[in-house]
């Protein structure tokens, strides 16, 4: 046997049933052995950077399943592993296991500028787990194997293995032997506490049960360990609200009766007030960002942290814990529920601030979602996202692209289907959602998935519209079309006195590019066509294009301004923009 031909019997022996790339010279002979056997399937993104969100959106996806599947993307060395690092840097940020393959110039040149030659993995290495290159045939088993491990293990994250062409080409040792069964890397240095420890945790639940004014933070780690209806029990045992991270949105009911929805910048107006009131938070699986925190020194001033992590690089990282609890979430919860110590409080004072907290801007949100139409008489992207929501009862699965309307999305879809909510977060990279949403919809075929975006951010990936057309996967894409970016438009118009600079943008027909693609398409313009537009794309079966015509001037609020506090939060509109259609360029179609 060769080394191409381990390559595939190890992803075969993990269970991989897709892998998402392009070819080119150094890769060629692994794409040779793949379609002589033909068991895994191959889907050929339009772009490297598009197979590595593909292969997030598998790894994503397919988590909550009974057989989760770990994403694999591939491709040639030079140009297309460069065009890998976008979609493997935000795999790492937002800790999502990827294992990523790339050709590498025969060993004789490594090292003298090759043609198509690049330091694959000099560049990967401080954005993956962990970088490889074997060097001959016999590495290349155990290492795909051994890849495999550190990215699924503890928290979640990319791996790279770099395989040079004629390792690919080059015959087995005639005593070569690997044994499959119950293989397990000894790595020295590589440490995984799934189980937590009895002293913190006592310490723990004296805090808890010590609080008047507690906050549970629920972050991408419940997610990861599927631990979301173990959360949900805890803190109905305890009788303590929650509050999302980005990430953390969909682990259980956004709708729940303890719930606060998402905090943070962009957070509602009850969450982010309750972190400042709290005297306890909780955190399950998050790493305190500075989206969530705003100004470190003024962040949780009176308040103890309890933090739960699985990994021991995040704790007092950025926020000083009272106590740190290193091991996995659904580990820690399932201990903490079994615990008689616990006890469960009425908290009234506490649930009464709150639920005067969420009056303050719910009529007038309510009331823009009602109206539909923004002060250019365009549609508002709240009314959109709130009627998808009514439209699919809040059950399906959606993957946004970044910026504004990811927002939009988050704070106004009921999420009511576990793990359903696949975003950007850490590198807030637009182009995500087009490419995700198809690996999203392989992991999971039988759920209704939506591929939400902006028109800046549909652009840059929207070339998987033909990996979209060649397989006729059932994604459901909008557009939210403003004519702008608009989360940069908002802070112009917030922060930098209303002067759009690179923010206007002349958009194509795309009505003509989905016809090119064979994907049907619908242009939505007045309040009373969201709903039927939407249902339409819900009965059509396979892929659609809707593009809604959006209000650019619409803002989301509250807003905890960069580098400013919770104290800082913007609850009220800006006044009403000096027309705003005298500052778009020449020839715009906002």
């Amino acid at each position: 046997m060769k080394g191409k031909e381990k390559v595939l019997e190890a992803l075969k022996s993990k269970g991989i049933k897709y892998i998402f790339g392009y070819t080119g010279g150094a890769i060629m002979p692994v794409f040779d052995e793949m379609d002589k056997q033909g068991e895994i399937q191959f889907m050929m993104s339009r772009h490297e950077q598009g197979a590595a969100f593909m292969a997030q959106g598998i790894s994503r996806g397919s988590l909550s399943t009974d057989n989760p599947q770990l994403g694999v993307c591939i491709s040639t060395s030079g140009p297309g592993a460069m065009n890998l690092t976008t979609g493997i840097a935000d795999a790492y940020m937002d800790s999502v296991p990827v294992l990523a393959i790339t050709g590498q110039v025969a060993t004789g040149v490594i090292a003298t500028d090759a043609f198509q030659e690049s330091d694959v993995v000099g560049v990967m290495m401080p954005i993956c787990k962990q970088t490889y290159m074997p060097l001959h045939a016999d590495e290349v088993e155990s290492t795909i194997h051994e890849a495999h491990y550190v990215a699924t293990t503890g928290r979640g994250g990319p791996v790279l293995v770099d395989i040079p062409k004629d390792v690919q080409k080059q015959s087995i040792s005639k005593n070569y032997t690997f044994a499959v069964k119950n293989y397990r890397p000894v790595l020295p240095g590589y440490f995984y506490h799934p189980t937590p420890e009895r002293e913190p945790l006592e310490r723990a639940i004296n805090l808890i049960n010590r609080s008047e004014r507690p906050l549970i933070f629920c972050g991408h780690g419940v997610v990861n360990s599927k631990a979301g209806n173990l959360l949900q029990k805890f803190a109905e045992k305890v009788n303590i609200p929650i509050a999302f991270t980005l990430h953390g949105i969909s682990a259980l009911p956004i709708d729940h009766r303890l719930s606060l929805g998402m905090m943070g910048m962009h957070g509602t107006v009850e969450a982010n007030r309750a972190i400042v009131e709290a005297d306890l938070l909780i955190s399950f699986g998050m790493r305190f960002d500075d989206r969530v925190t705003g100004k470190l020194n003024e962040y949780a001033a009176n308040a103890d942290v309890i933090h739960v992590e699985i990994d021991p690089s995040e704790i007092d990282k950025n926020v000083a814990t009272s106590v740190a609890i290193n091991a996995d979430v659904y580990e820690t919860l399932h201990v903490l529920m079994d615990d008689p110590m616990l006890t469960c409080k009425p908290r009234r004072r506490w649930f009464e601030k709150i639920a005067a907290h969420r009056k303050v801007m719910q009529k007038e949100l309510q009331s823009e979602i009602d109206n539909g139409l923004g002060d250019n008489g365009k549609l508002l992207m709240k009314t959109i996202i709130s009627q998808l929501s009514q439209a699919t009862k809040g059950k399906d699965l959606i993957v946004p692209d970044v910026g504004q309307h990811q927002m939009m999305a988050a704070r106004f879809y009921n999420y009511q289907t576990e793990n359903s909510w696949f975003a950007s977060g850490g590198a807030g990279t637009m182009g995500v959602s087009l490419p995700m949403a198809i690996g999203v919809k392989l992991s999971r075929p039988k759920e209704r998935v939506w591929s939400i975006n902006g028109d800046g951010g549909f652009q840059m990936n929207m070339q998987e519209l033909g990996t979209i057309m060649e397989h006729h996967i059932d994604v459901k894409m909008i557009i939210l079309n403003n004519g702008y970016l608009g989360m940069v438009r908002q802070w112009q118009t917030l922060f930098f006195d209303g002067r759009y600079s690179g923010t206007p943008m002349l958009n194509p027909d795309y009505g003509l590019i989905a016809a090119a693609y064979g994907i049907p398409y619908l242009k939505v313009e007045k309040v009373k066509d969201v709903m039927p537009a939407l249902k339409k794309a819900i009965k059509e079966k396979g892929p659609i294009l809707l593009e809604f015509l959006c209000d650019p001037t619409e803002v989301i609020l509250p807003m905890i301004p960069a580098e400013g506090g919770f104290k800082d939060m913007i609850v009220s509109r800006p006044k009403k923009e000096k027309s705003a259609s005298k500052k778009t360029k020449k020839g715009e179609k906002p």
